[in-house]
């Protein structure tokens, strides 16, 4: 049985099964690439992750590891992985919402707007090569982090129908909202909430550098490709200094949101308590928005898939204590997630809830025969009215929203 591991994790005598890329882009000769190898020396253990995040390994076949990756995790297992997770004693501001989820909606949509016209000024200032207007990234963001500290779920929401239009802008306002989000259930001040939201914001600006067969290659990219990629981050450190006005707190996040706290991030390969708050927390939502995101060789994972990835990872690529505060913060069901009843009914989260993770509201959309409703029904799973003989109604599985040809925009508010 072949089982997922962290290519840190790798040891000598381990049996290499799987890449997490192709064999003919690893530095090994045939016949590895028909029938795996085992790992001989610790030399191996180097080549491998210098070029894999995670590899898979036959433990029949050789030494078995200490700890494995959770590969095809059951929801079953949620409860244990995501209800009992310790909290992480951080010194935080307690920000209570200020307005409903439906108050906040149409501020919050025209603040995007409004973020994203400025996003756009900064592409084309760029390309004219004028420099970035640091006031009206101040105030872009200002606005965000406001519209956060109301009520996180709305913009949270609006970001979420975007979610599959691969437009560079939409990306970036994602990762910043996302990262405010968590930047707020840790209880970061305003002042850091502000400093998270541009550097999230203008962390890939220096992507424009590279040239757009780079950025637009259908097919994953190899080596070579990957090495040149990451000089976005010294190009975008290099812009936001020349534009001045941007706070070191902001520089040094943008420089540091691809370090890793195991050492194997980059351009300086820091770890451990080296890298600020800050980039670990831009680094996570980072990674977290690009495996929600569609890429043009792969589909989109769903937020339970990436989230048991980064659980998996803890201590590796993030600090423990992060990673789970993260994982409470987004939740078991974000809004927006597409689930399976155990009826057979298929709905849409539109509220999440904090105390019963695996109880949100959820709008049921296809009823037990696969037929679409006319009239959704809005169920809130932990308050279920039941007659005696009835079973509550519990969710049991994410699903794709392909498959069921639904589109989130449709279910806006």
């Amino acid at each position: 049985m072949k089982r997922k591991v962290a290519s840190r994790d790798l040891e000598v005598g381990m049996y290499i099964a799987e890449l997490d890329r192709p064999w003919l882009q690893a530095p090994f000769a045939p016949p590895f690439e028909f029938q795996g190898f085992t790992i001989q020396k610790e030399e191996e253990v180097e080549r491998i992750q210098k070029i894999c995040r995670y590899v898979r390994i036959d433990p029949n076949r050789g030494k078995e590891a200490k700890r494995y990756l959770a590969d095809g995790v059951q929801l079953k297992d949620i409860t244990e992985v995501f209800v009992s997770l310790p909290a992480t004693s951080l010194p935080k501001e307690v920000y209570k919402e200020k307005t409903s989820f439906e108050q906040e909606v149409p501020t919050a949509k025209q603040i995007l707007a409004d973020t994203g016209q400025v996003y756009t000024k900064i592409i084309n200032d760029l390309e004219k090569e004028r420099e970035i207007d640091a006031e009206e990234v101040k105030n872009a963001v200002s606005g965000l982090v406001e519209s956060v500290l109301r009520n996180p779920e709305a913009v949270s929401w609006l970001v979420g129908l975007k979610q599959r239009d691969t437009a560079t802008y939409v990306h970036a306002i994602s990762v910043a909202v996302l990262a405010l989000t968590v930047g707020r259930f840790l209880g970061l001040s305003i002042e850091h909430l502000e400093a998270l939201g541009t550097a999230t914001l203008l962390q890939d600006i220096g992507k424009m550098s590279l040239p757009d067969n780079l950025l637009h290659k259908l097919d994953r990219l190899d080596l070579a490709e990957r090495e040149a990629l990451k000089e976005h981050v010294t190009a975008s450190v290099q812009m936001l200094e020349k534009a001045k006005g941007f706070s070191h707190q902001v520089i040094q996040t943008v420089r540091m949101h691809h370090e890793r706290f195991d050492g194997s991030g980059y351009p300086q390969g820091l770890f451990g308590d080296d890298i600020p708050l800050l980039a670990t927390i831009s680094g996570i939502v980072d990674c977290y928005q690009a495996g929600i995101s569609p890429r043009p060789y792969r589909k989109p994972k769903t937020s339970f898939e990436v989230l048991m990835e980064l659980y998996g990872e803890r201590d590796g690529a993030f600090p423990g204590g992060i990673v789970e505060q993260f994982i409470q913060c987004i939740g078991v069901f974000p809004i927006g997630s597409f689930v399976l009843l155990n009826t057979k009914e298929v709905g849409i989260v539109v509220r999440r809830n904090q105390v019963q993770q695996l109880k949100p509201k959820v709008m049921i959309l296809i009823d037990p025969d696969g037929q679409r409703l006319s009239e959704p029904e809005t169920v809130d799973l932990s308050a279920q009215y039941l007659e005696p003989e009835q079973s509550p109604r519990l969710i049991a599985n994410i699903v794709d929203s392909k498959d069921y040809d639904l589109d989130p925009g449709e279910f806006f508010v």
